[in-house]
């Protein structure tokens, strides 16, 4: 698999889309049925000044470009994370997110 895309996978025609399309994402399925989520957000603003994701299953995010701040649930202060950095959500859980740049993530749902 290369560093810079994916191989032999199929991708979903229609995107996820959050926040009135501040936030989408596409899903990526693996031949052997691992399933990934490709995603852009619109930096935070004077109408949106942070978004709430809730989660299913357990995710590791992986910033590929840009930089954010997360705050995961329970906890009382917020995380900074650029690009090469990621962080793990539990399943059944939430996070906040705060971003003043477009960022770019993959999705590794876990569980």
């Amino acid at each position: 698999m290369s560093a810079t895309r994916f191989d032999h996978v199929s991708v979903e025609k229609l995107a996820n889309v959050y926040y009135e399309g501040r936030c989408f994402s596409r899903t990526v399925w693996f031949e052997d049925g691992r399933k990934k989520m490709l995603g852009i957000v619109l930096p935070c603003d004077s109408q949106i000044s942070e978004y709430v994701f809730k989660t299913e299953s357990s995710e590791r995010i992986e910033i590929l470009a840009g930089e954010c701040e997360v705050k995961l649930a329970g906890q009382a202060d917020f995380s900074y994370y650029r690009a090469g950095q990621g962080f793990l959500v539990e399943g059944h859980s939430s996070y906040v997110m705060k971003n003043e740049q477009v960022l770019q993530y993959i999705c590794h749902l876990e569980g």
